[in-house]
């Protein structure tokens, strides 16, 4: 009998174990606005994490909040995993603005995702081709951005700053400022009712690869005194469109940075593992899903100024990247 009871006792722990071994999980996937290149990318790591994560039961692509939001759904636990960028993240970290309170609990899982500028394109027949000229001028703007709680809107507001402007004084100079969806801030410059659109950009977007082709625009490069300042207060990067994209005839510096992978501490660490390793795994995958991957580096793909989730660490540190 005590063989017996000893028996079903092991057969009891084993089965306990094994169904924590193939739990599965329901991930909410937070990217940004439908259509925009972070939903597109979603839809395609989601079609990736479905194939080869058994651990993963469904996973539900979220089509808001952007680079200044995520985090926030994050760490209020309405999204499990979300695309970043890595200097909103730590700010979130750190709770600096704009964020009200610090989110210690943020952690990253994959970067180096693809390539992103940051664009402020001016309508040819407003004249200006620099931030010099605009700042000299005061010429009333109507600048377009993304809905407030975007990584479009915050750097908006930062880009102006480091170049002695900001949206009032666009306003004391009879300009304005507007919020709106992507596709209509571009629908706007291009019908004329606004001057100027300032956003992210990737190599080959569609949206601003059809602004570039269908309206005359002049992308402004940043001044160098204002990249030396978003590099010592947020660790951006010098980067440029290059000639021949969105239709420019020389290389306009810009900031340059890419998107990154975050979650919180409290996801399993199997599914962290599984994400970092499938995603490291099948960047042929992912460039047939959205061209933008194309510039994924798996290689550096631990390289990220923000702490990495445990299960992201043992992938890389099995793939001999980290201690």
């Amino acid at each position: 009998m005590k063989k017996v009871l000893l028996g079903l006792l092991i057969m009891c722990f084993l089965m306990v174990g094994f169904n924590q071994q193939v739990e599965a999980y329901d991930i909410r996937f937070a990217t940004f606005s439908a259509g925009s290149g972070w939903h597109i990318m979603g839809e395609t790591q989601a079609e990736l994490y479905r194939e080869y994560i058994d651990e993963i039961s469904t996973i539900s692509v979220l089509p808001y909040t952007g680079g200044v939001g995520n985090p926030i759904l994050l760490h209020q636990g309405e999204a499990d995993i979300a695309h970043g960028f890595a200097t909103e993240t730590q700010l979130a970290i750190a709770g600096e603005w704009p964020y009200e309170e610090e989110m210690p609990g943020l952690r990253a899982l994959v970067g180096h995702l693809d390539t992103y500028w940051y664009a402020f394109a001016v309508r040819a027949d407003t004249g200006i081709t620099t931030m010099e000229e605009l700042r000299e001028r005061e010429f009333p703007l109507d600048l377009a951005v993304l809905t407030p709680g975007s990584s479009g809107d915050w750097l908006a507001q930062n880009f102006l700053e480091a170049h002695g402007m900001s949206y009032d004084k666009l306003r004391e100079w009879g300009g304005s400022v507007s919020h709106r969806s992507f596709a209509a801030a571009a629908d706007a410059v291009r019908d004329g009712r606004a001057d100027a659109f300032a956003q992210l950009a990737t190599p080959g977007h569609p949206t601003w690869t059809e602004l570039a082709a269908t309206a005359d625009i002049n992308f402004l490069p940043i001044e160098p005194e204002a990249m030396e300042w978003f590099q010592e207060e947020y660790g951006y990067i010098e980067g440029f469109i290059p000639e021949g994209e969105f239709g420019v005839s020389e290389d306009v510096p810009v900031i340059g940075f890419y998107t990154i992978m975050i979650t919180t501490e409290d996801l399993p660490e199997e599914i962290a593992y599984q994400i970092a390793k499938v995603t490291y795994e099948n960047k042929d995958f992912l460039v047939e899903g959205y061209a933008a991957f194309r510039d994924f580096k798996p290689e550096k793909a631990w390289d990220i100024p923000v702490p990495l989730h445990e299960g992201a660490k043992r992938f890389y540190r099995e793939m001999g990247y980290i201690d």
